[in-house]
């Protein structure tokens, strides 16, 4: 009795084991994968393009100015100068692309989310045949999950590379801005004084 009732649970397990489908066994990291992309566009959604764009506008009019004070001969520039100008010169190189990185990161984490979605969904629902016609077996979704989790991981680090240069960006401009004015002031008032006196 014992016997035959074990011999039941193995032939039931193996049933189940081939209803389960292809597949299955990539559910658990993709549904990870999907989480990770969730927190990370939380993280983005966070970043304002109107603020990152308006930030980059008046660091660029400042380096302008700057640009412009410098070709002058007559000014001269202290140590001091010299170093707060390469800290404003690290604020435009960390900020220069910042919108269309956010807006890029948007576009893709929305890609990766729906890709991941429509994956997860086929191996549940035992899907036979992807739209171009191609058998979706166990190793049609070892490739498909794979690729997703490449791209997941290569957004994931573009999001860390982002959020670096962002935050290292905007929090130097506003320990260098005001710096920055009186720089500027001084030296406009200097130029003046020059042209004053021919």
């Amino acid at each position: 009795m014992t016997r035959s009732f074990l011999a039941g649970l193995v032939l039931l397990a193996l049933g189940l084991s081939n209803c389960a489908g292809p597949g299955q066994p990539h559910l658990t990291p993709l549904r990870e994968a999907a989480a990770q992309v969730e927190e990370g566009m939380a993280q983005v959604v966070a970043w304002n393009v109107d603020t990152l764009t308006a930030i980059r506008a008046r660091v660029d009019e400042r380096v302008r100015d700057l640009t412009w004070l410098m070709a002058d001969s007559t000014l001269t520039f202290s140590v001091e100068d010299g170093q707060l100008i390469g800290d404003w010169a690290r604020v435009k190189r960390h900020l220069k692309d910042a919108p269309q990185r956010v807006n890029a990161l948007n576009e893709q984490g929305a890609l990766c989310t729906s890709q991941l979605a429509n994956l997860i969904g086929a191996i549940r629902n035992g899907a036979e045949v992807d739209a171009h016609g191609v058998t979706m077996d166990d190793a049609y979704f070892q490739r498909q999950a794979q690729n997703e989790l490449n791209a997941v991981a290569k957004w994931l680090a573009f999001v860390e590379d982002t959020r670096r240069l962002i935050d290292a960006g905007m929090d130097l401009e506003a320990v260098t801005r005001a710096p920055m004015d009186s720089l500027l002031q001084a030296k406009r008032a200097e130029w003046a004084q020059h042209i004053a006196a021919e």
